[in-house]
């Protein structure tokens, strides 16, 4: 008895184990929010198999790779697993630029520092310990040729090709025939491309030989994977010389399910359907209050030192859009609090393409609206903005509050400049003080005498008023 009760518990374990895992998507976002925010997607198929990690965006000026990638990020598996990772190198993406600090793509082999490149392709190298084959997407120059054929077609060209390592190596007693799998799915892709100038080719750069052409390979990504884990690798460049982003797409797809046909990893295959990208509203909040909606193109109206914070960005894609406030944080505001000082705008990007734009403008302040309440004695006495309180010396008096058209007095900043309050962190508050000349620093004077006194009225830091108290005998 004890004997099925074990069994039948070890029973539910084993299919419970099994239910949670197949099939199911997982989803991890590493330096959310930040220019260098990297998405990984893991899918699990309904029936286990091999792992094949999809690298895309590595380089930034690549845009065939990275959105060949995003395509496979929420595919349903039969069988098998995915690993997804679209935009590796996001920072790049966003500037349009191979690279930032470094190379990402020649960063696999070298002692790491500090660089968010470094951070990243350790990321990477873990994921590749989960994987049985790595391909990593890339657009190159030109058209390989095993033969020369012209400066756009030659045996230095990387376009329209998959590129391994070695021929074959031989990895703890093992060995791994790249040239085998490169050729079968090149076979595979072939028959659907129909232009017979993109064909692609096998492409060896020989990384391994010591006359290698090609030596700065020894740092990629595909020979790490295949020197350091034993794992086929294989970098598949369409041709940055294809006008039609759409073909390179497809190409790269053609070439990925080649290459997963070969894993026996069975997806329900993407299709290529790329919409011009567009920005329809965003969400902004002010000074932390609710949120206000602004359609693209409109106008957001704020005060000098309004802090705002954009808390979502609703667009016809939900991968690879960014915010920014032009000149201040970074290329990725979004969820930032950002604090406005001059008129300004947002820009709405999807990778490095503008999809949107959202106007800032300052609004202008009643600065002469602006009144100051003191308490003198047993009396109030008021003044504007710019004006003087003339208050006798040696008497106590306090301000009680300013009070502005435009502002919340509250949410404003009132410094009397010259005066320490008695507390432990001094913010630069002083209403509702009692004081007298006895208790202002002389040296902060206007006239260095002791007698006369700004103060100043901040939203967030940034200067909206001035007046001044003055002593008498």
């Amino acid at each position: 008895m004890i004997r099925k009760i074990i069994l039948f518990s070890f029973l539910i374990a084993f299919f419970n184990i099994i239910l949670a895992k197949h099939p199911r998507r997982e989803h991890k976002v590493y330096y959310k929010n930040t220019r260098n925010e990297l998405n990984v997607y893991k899918l699990y198929g309904e029936k286990d198999g091999n792992t094949v990690l999809i690298i895309g965006g590595i380089q930034g000026d690549e845009p065939g790779g990275y959105l060949s990638a995003d395509l496979y990020s929420e595919l349903m598996l039969r069988k098998g697993n995915l690993i997804v990772v679209p935009r590796t190198n996001f920072h790049s993406i966003i500037k349009k630029r191979r690279y930032i600090n470094w190379d990402m793509n020649r960063r696999f082999n070298v002692e790491p520092g500090d660089s968010y490149e470094d951070k990243i392709v350790k990321i990477i190298s873990n994921l590749m310990d989960d994987s049985d084959l790595v391909l990593n997407l890339h657009d190159g120059w030109g058209f390989y040729s095993d033969k020369w054929e012209g400066p756009g077609r030659n045996p230095k060209r990387f376009g329209q090709s998959i590129i391994a390592d070695a021929e074959q190596y031989v990895f703890k007693g093992d060995t791994i025939h790249l040239k085998k799998m490169a050729m079968e799915a090149i076979k595979n892709a072939n028959q659907h491309i129909t232009n017979s100038y993109h064909k692609l080719h096998f492409m060896n750069t020989r990384t391994l030989d010591k006359s290698s052409k090609f030596p700065q390979m020894k740092n990629s990504a595909t020979y790490y994977a295949l020197t350091r884990l034993g794992i086929p690798a294989f970098g598949i460049e369409a041709s940055k010389n294809i006008d039609n982003l759409e073909d390179k797409i497809r190409y790269h797809n053609y070439a990925i399910n080649a290459f997963l046909e070969i894993m026996d990893v069975v997806p329900e295959f993407p299709s290529v359907i790329i919409s011009p990208a567009q920005l329809q509203y965003i969400h902004i909040s002010i000074n932390n209050q609710r949120p206000v909606y602004v359609k693209n193109h409109d106008t957001l109206y704020v005060y000098p030192g309004d802090k705002i914070k954009i808390t979502r960005i609703s667009s016809n894609y939900k991968r690879g859009v960014i915010c920014d406030v032009v000149g201040i944080g970074t290329e990725q505001d979004f969820d930032h609090e950002i604090k406005i000082t001059r008129d300004n705008k947002i820009r709405v990007q999807k990778d490095a393409e503008t999809i949107g734009t959202i106007y800032i403008r300052l609004k202008n302040i009643e600065e002469d609206k602006i009144t100051y309440v003191f308490q003198n004695g047993g009396k109030k006495i008021s003044i504007l903005s710019g004006q003087t309180a003339l208050l006798k010396q040696n008497t106590r008096f306090k301000l009680l509050n300013v009070y502005s058209p435009d502002f919340n007095g509250e949410n404003l900043q009132v410094n009397i400049k010259g005066f320490v309050p008695p507390v432990d962190l001094n913010r630069g508050e002083d209403r509702n003080y009692w004081l007298s000349s006895q208790d202002m620093w002389s040296k902060y004077s206007i006239d260095g005498r002791g007698k006369k006194y700004p103060i100043v009225v901040e939203n967030n830091g940034v200067t909206i008023s001035k007046a001044y108290i003055e002593f008498y005998e």
